[in-house]
């Protein structure tokens, strides 16, 4: 029977990645009892012991270690050459899986894929959103775009664009309790903070300024919560000021929807990454996507 070499490579990457023989099976598609055979006879064909594995502890032998470090390698080399030749002559086709963070994910990279997808009809787009775009390349993403610097071991991070914060709140707020005309002014209204999630941790020091002057407001909110779509929706409801990413809320400044307060200033600056792993980081997917998103993104809200 023939040995589909580059398949034994792809699997044991797998299941090194995965950390264990039941999440490999998982993210393989098969069961634990197949996956462990197959391990069997990959270390039966090369006649060494790849990974010592009892109950409580898998992990890799010296020859394991060395053979999925040149299997990462390998298949990166394979998959270029392959995407490299098939990208000459095609459009990019095959899955492609994306992480945002929920606001943005779902006001700005939501509606860029409908567009994207119609150019490439023969890709399948999937998008994973999480608060933060707090993901881990566990979850079998092919890029994760990030708000704020990445600390992804082995990743490859690309910075995209530069946001920043700003203040705003509906024409109906203003109208009520007025337009304030300096930061010290902003203690004194109705706020609208963020908590981090799992902790719980109050956002109210809110930064805003210029290139020669820069002030730190605390503020004590009416209201708070762990999401960031909240915080929109309340401040679109008149319920307060918001300290807002302009690229989630531009549209709405744009529409007359929210007013701006301080305009001259502005806030924390904030960088938009992409974040791969190494293995993906030249795949024809991957690189039209972010080719396009780019001038996308600089429309929206980004500088």
């Amino acid at each position: 029977m023939a040995y589909d070499e580059t398949g034994d490579l792809r699997f044991f990457i797998s299941l090194v990645d995965a950390g264990s023989l039941s999440a490999g099976a998982r993210s393989l598609g098969t069961s634990p009892a197949a996956a462990s055979r197959r391990l069997a006879r990959l270390e039966s064909r090369l006649g060494s012991t790849l990974v010592i594995r009892n109950t409580r502890h898998f992990g890799l032998s010296e020859t394991g270690r060395l053979y999925y470090e040149r299997a990462l390698t390998i298949v990166a080399e394979i998959d270029q050459l392959e995407e490299e030749i098939s990208s000459s002559t095609n459009a990019p086709r095959g899955t492609l899986s994306i992480g945002a963070p929920v606001e943005l994910g779902r006001r700005q990279i939501a509606p860029f894929i409908e567009a994207f997808s119609a150019r490439h009809p023969r890709l399948m787009i999937n998008l994973a959103l999480a608060p933060e775009g707090n993901y881990d390349f566990n979850d079998y993403l092919d890029v994760v775009l990030r708000l704020g610097l990445p600390e992804t071991p082995g990743a490859v991070v690309t910075r995209l664009a530069s946001t920043m914060r700003v203040l705003c709140a509906s024409p109906a707020y203003i109208a009520r309790r007025s337009m304030p005309l300096h930061p010290r002014d902003i203690a004194k209204h109705d706020c609208l903070c963020l908590r981090k999630n799992k902790t719980m941790a109050l956002l109210n020091k809110w930064v805003i300024g210029n290139e020669t002057e820069t002030d730190v407001v605390m503020v004590e909110p009416r209201l708070s919560t762990t999401n960031a779509e909240i915080i929109h929706d309340w401040a679109l409801s008149g319920q307060g000021i918001a300290y807002k990413l302009l690229c989630d809320v531009y549209q709405d400044l744009e529409d007359g929807k929210l007013v701006r307060i301080l305009p001259n200033l502005q806030g924390e600056k904030i960088d938009l990454y992409a974040v791969l792993p190494t293995r993906q980081h030249t795949r024809a997917s991957v690189r039209a996507f972010l080719n396009d998103l780019r001038p996308y993104i600089r429309t929206a809200g980004f500088l």
